[in-house]
């Protein structure tokens, strides 16, 4: 294919994407209640751990099986299914539509992790979902076990820490006034800015121990669930654990009360 072939078919999705992302923008808007519903299932996890009452993972694959295993379980499953489904065509055409770089990259990002979410909904639905925290810790033992391994471990755990960071700041500064369509009220902004505090918080906890994992310890890269477990047993970590739980059941909120709103995810 030439470059100009190349240039003619980025023209041509450019223009579908700028007839049709209205109409995405608002399906996929539900992409938004499901992630809000999945984030206020790990608060309570993440609660349970805090007071030693857990009964599963507190990350995402935690959040489903709960899910999983009240009545009409798999009804619900499937929302959040189509749900993030719908999450992964908004943002695929919206890093079509970009006019930035930076927007572009960041919607191909919400995009896989909708994708990946979707795709946990989905197996669970069939009754095949396991643990994402094994997931990951098996996958951190293989990347160990490769040529630069551990090097690699380190800058994946960094880039989570940075991931954290800019969470964080993303809060404080109410950077995320700008994906909700009109004002937000006084409520709704401290909601935001304790929900992007909260999970930067775990974020930046979760890249340290992926970092620590480096050594040979992949327990430690079990996720969000290794992240919680790790902040409940710091001096006052149940203290802790709990202001942090609170803080991701006000990220989720936010994403329920704002998400007919959205411009963005």
């Amino acid at each position: 294919m030439s470059g100009n072939d190349v240039k003619g078919t980025a023209r041509q999705g450019e223009r579908f994407a700028e007839r049709h992302e209205s109409t995405v923008k608002r399906v996929g808007r539900a992409g938004v209640v499901a992630e809000g519903v999945v984030y206020l299932l790990v608060a309570w996890l993440a609660l349970q751990i805090a007071f030693g009452t857990a009964p599963a993972s507190a990350d995402t694959s935690g959040a489903l099986s709960r899910v999983a295993a009240q009545p009409f379980g798999k009804v619900l499953l499937t929302l959040l299914t189509l749900g993030f489904a719908a999450m992964v065509a908004w943002q695929v055409l919206a890093a079509v539509a970009a006019d930035k770089a930076s927007r572009r990259v960041s919607a191909v990002a919400k995009a896989l992790v909708a994708a990946v979410l979707g795709l946990s909904s989905a197996r669970f639905v069939l009754g095949g979902g396991s643990s994402s925290g094994q997931s990951q810790q098996t996958l951190t033992q293989r990347v160990l076990e490769a040529p630069g391994g551990p090097v690699i471990v380190v800058v994946v755990g960094l880039a989570i820490v940075a991931v954290g960071i800019g969470l964080a700041v993303r809060g404080v500064m109410k950077k995320f006034e700008d994906k909700v369509e009109g004002s937000l009220s006084p409520a709704l902004t401290a909601l935001g800015v304790t929900g992007w505090v909260a999970r930067g918080v775990a974020f930046g906890v979760l890249g340290v121990l992926v970092v620590l994992s480096a050594g040979g310890d992949t327990a430690k890269s079990r996720g969000l669930d290794a992240a919680f477990h790790e902040i409940a047993q710091q001096p006052y970590g149940r203290v802790l654990l709990t202001v942090v739980a609170l803080g991701v059941a006000a990220y989720a909120v936010f994403e329920l009360l704002t998400a007919r709103r959205r411009r963005r995810a």
